[in-house]
């Protein structure tokens, strides 16, 4: 069996993107494709219904498979009550009937994750949640698959912090009890944004523990002291992964090999799902 190649994309912003770099990340993806491009959310600026379209057309456009999740940009920030009543109904018309979209191949299994949210006790509506009914569905369908799979969950909110911190206002909501249940369920890579910073942590320090694979803002001008960025990640027929960060230099995708980790394929593929025979993965970075 081949490896599986998924290209992680995250906050598009269409509304508010970098030509160059729209038609770069194009001529890259178109000569390079990757069985899957996984997106996690905020396709577009303001959830317009233009905006929506010039991301489906670009992500139409690449010649390969995709899964988006929504983010909170994707919710219409101008229309209260479409927000509160009718908050996907942009989504569903221009991207798709689902918000948690599922993609399997022999290999991998990846699973999308909403968590977004129309409105919210914080001021800051922009704020992230795990839900409890959105956690139960997603881990009923984690159980429903085939054990040998690897899995992957994409999100748009992180679930955990860049650095040490315990927390951070960006997190979303029952981010701790829903890694504790991925860890649980076998899953391997957590796939988000929103903040527009890369970065790889484990969820955990011993014990079974997914990869956070955070992205940066793939084609936005909206940019936080980093490039433009987008993730390279390869699944190993033995389950093995190898995740690489793509930086826009200015006219063209290099390879950034500070922003590069392995992960060790867990013992026992057969039993994926039995977290005890699931230690922490091994992690090794290439030289700088």
């Amino acid at each position: 069996m081949s490896a599986t190649r998924i290209a992680h994309l995250t906050d598009l912003h269409f509304g508010a993107t970098d030509p160059a770099v729209v038609a770069g990340l194009h001529a890259e993806m178109r000569a390079d494709r990757p069985d899957l491009i996984a997106v996690s959310g905020d396709l577009t600026m303001g959830a317009r219904a233009r905006e929506f379209r010039d991301a489906r057309a670009f992500l139409e456009s690449l010649g390969a498979p995709t899964l988006c999740v929504p983010g909170n940009h994707d919710i219409s920030p101008y229309r209260l009550a479409e927000r509160l009543l009718m908050p996907y109904a942009r989504w569903r018309r221009e991207m798709g009937a689902g918000t948690e979209p599922l993609w399997c191949n022999a290999q991998v299994a990846v699973i999308g994750l909403n968590t977004a949210r129309r409105a919210s006790m914080h001021l800051d509506w922009s704020r992230g949640r795990v839900s409890g009914h959105r956690l139960r569905r997603l881990i009923a369908r984690l159980d429903a698959l085939p054990r040998h799979l690897t899995r992957i969950v994409v999100g748009h909110h992180p679930l955990l912090a860049p650095g040490d911190e315990a927390s951070h206002p960006q997190l979303a909501g029952n981010a701790q009890h829903a890694l504790a249940e991925f860890a649980a369920h076998g899953v391997r890579l957590v796939l988000a944004g929103h903040l527009h910073h890369a970065y790889f942590r484990l969820a955990a320090a011993t014990g079974p523990s997914p990869l956070i694979v955070q992205g940066g803002s793939a084609t936005s001008t909206r940019l936080r002291g980093e490039p433009n960025a987008y993730n390279r990640i390869t699944i190993e027929a033995d389950g093995s992964a190898h995740i690489e960060g793509r930086v826009w230099d200015g006219s063209g995708w290099v390879t950034d090999k500070a922003h590069a980790i392995r992960l060790d394929a867990p013992p026992d593929r057969g039993m994926g799902l039995d977290p005890s025979l699931w230690p922490r993965p091994s992690m090794t970075r290439p030289p700088k």
